[in-house]
């Protein structure tokens, strides 16, 4: 799994003119097909633009870069992952579990499989952040989450923190 976090920043190679063409500012990520989109690009322009390089021209996310085939710029629809984070998670009978601090993605960056959630500074200190993997949610919605009864905040210390 890798963290949205890590990929936020990182420099964006063209492997066809050996340029650097800018740092990813954000991800857009489709949250019916639980799919990465693309990403933006730092320095766009004055009011923010959902253009960015599309997840199929994208060969690689590496630890330290990532690398594309052509510098091929399109219109991304979907959420950004900038959006996501702070959004608020509920139960469907309406606790409240903590919010969003980061999106989980599949090792190929393709596919979001969960999310890192805070319940709080003390209890992160305490219990360590949970995550809540992408069957658990029942609705992600523009600016909430809601995921089945079953999940609490008690589980998500320990060995990985998974709320389950």
């Amino acid at each position: 799994m890798r963290r949205t976090r890590e990929i936020v920043g990182l420099p964006v190679l063209d492997l066809r003119s050996g340029d650097s063409i800018g740092w990813v500012q954000d991800l857009v990520l489709d949250n019916d097909k639980d799919e990465v989109v693309g990403i933006l690009l730092e320095g766009g322009h004055f009011f923010q633009s959902a253009k960015g390089i599309p997840r199929k021209d994208i060969i690689t996310f590496g630890k330290d870069a990532l690398t594309v085939k052509r510098k091929s710029v399109e219109e991304l629809k979907g959420t950004r992952w900038s959006d996501k984070v702070g959004n608020e998670v509920y139960t469907q009978g309406g606790e409240a579990r903590g919010t969003i601090e980061d999106v989980f993605l599949d090792d190929s960056v393709e596919k979001m499989v969960g999310f890192e959630v805070s319940d709080g500074l003390f209890a992160d200190l305490l219990h360590g952040r949970g995550t809540i993997l992408r069957p658990r949610v029942m609705i992600d919605g523009k600016d909430i989450l809601i995921v089945d009864n079953q999940v609490s905040p008690l589980d998500q210390a320990n060995e990985g923190g998974i709320l389950s």
